[in-house]
């Protein structure tokens, strides 16, 4: 009965993996250190991007003192609206919120300090990297995810925080530690196809970055899965799928790990900061990848963002492509 109702769940989130002829790829950037806002590309295929807003940004970055990027946005579209994360600057203990109904007209920025005033000191983070926005389908709210670093973690580890309604958010808990410093986890909601001998039903499939350095084995993309419900530990992190000791661009140093899944397909999408371009692989089964990188063509100089399926009709961009400054924020 469980897993019926988990697949039920699983389609109602849109998440079985095919892209219909009414839905676009899109995929949100930040450019240079995150101080001009956040930007957007769209793809009928995700892999041929063009530039939404005239490769203008779409929504400029709030006015907080000391806290005013924009960087690493993370999208997800719900339930008819959009609800965006992002890192706010390289230090400190908040990210950003904000949701919009059609990408262009933005709610005032809200600033999330996931972390109480009475954390203890040696669990007050130094930063609050890269939020991963996600829609559980289990709970019935958003799961937000991201790294940060204290003095009892001794590196970097990823924490979680829930919110129903992008108004209250629930205290930082600690969601994975591989007993190494991993950044920037991005999870998928996943059916695995049923001739998979591994198969066990509704899934999530969860991205890291190992960031350790080369020569210990990091700077690269790794993958793990756990129920749907979170019933079971998350599996042991696999080889490296992307980046250094991997088959997959092996010279190149990855970060900012994105799943999609298009018509079966699973495509990974990452960020190679050091040579300044976006990178794209793809797989039947998550274990043995294709470089689709050729293949791919992006505006210029976009840095780590999401890549997410939203209806065509919901774009306000595809209707209107220039808006007034006045129009950028309500």
């Amino acid at each position: 009965m469980m897993k019926q109702v988990l697949m039920a769940v699983l389609l109602a989130a849109g998440s079985a993996g095919r892209v219909a002829a009414d839905d676009v790829v899109l995929l949100s950037f930040f450019r240079h250190n995150g101080e001009s806002g956040v930007y957007f590309c769209l793809s009928e295929d995700g892999l041929n991007f063009r530039p939404l807003n005239n490769d203008k940004p779409v929504m400029p970055p709030a006015t907080w003192p000391k806290q005013g990027l924009t960087r690493d946005p993370s999208v997800i579209y719900h339930e008819g609206k959009f609800r965006m994360v992002w890192t706010s600057n390289w230090k400190g203990r908040v990210f950003g919120y904000a949701e919009s109904a059609d990408l262009v007209k933005w709610s005032e920025p809200v600033q999330v300090s996931p972390f109480p005033e009475s954390t203890e000191p040696a669990d007050v983070p130094g930063n609050t990297w890269a939020p991963e926005i996600h829609w559980d389908a289990v709970q019935r709210n958003y799961l937000i995810l991201w790294s940060s670093a204290t003095k009892n973690t001794r590196g970097h580890r990823t924490f979680s925080c829930r919110t129903a309604d992008g108004k209250t958010f629930t205290p930082a808990k600690l969601f994975f530690d591989p007993g190494f410093t991993v950044i920037d986890a991005q999870m998928l909601l996943d059916q695995p196809p049923e001739t998979a001998a591994t198969a066990t039903g509704p899934r999530w499939v969860m991205v890291v970055k190992d960031e350790r350095e080369i020569k210990d084995g990091g700077k690269n993309l790794h993958l793990t899965t756990a129920p749907l419900d979170f019933s079971r530990p998350w599996e042991p992190l696999s080889k490296s799928v992307f980046g250094p000791g991997s088959s997959v661009r092996p010279e190149e140093m990855v970060e900012g790990g994105c799943l999609l899944k298009i018509g079966g397909e699973y495509r990974l999408y990452c960020d190679a900061f050091a040579n300044r371009h976006y990178s794209v692989a793809k797989s039947s089964d998550l274990a043995a990848w294709t470089d689709l990188t050729p293949q791919l063509k992006t505006p210029k100089g976009i840095r780590h963002g999401t890549v997410f399926v939203a209806q065509r009709a919901a774009v306000g961009w595809l209707k209107e492509e220039i808006a007034k400054p006045s129009d950028v924020r309500k």
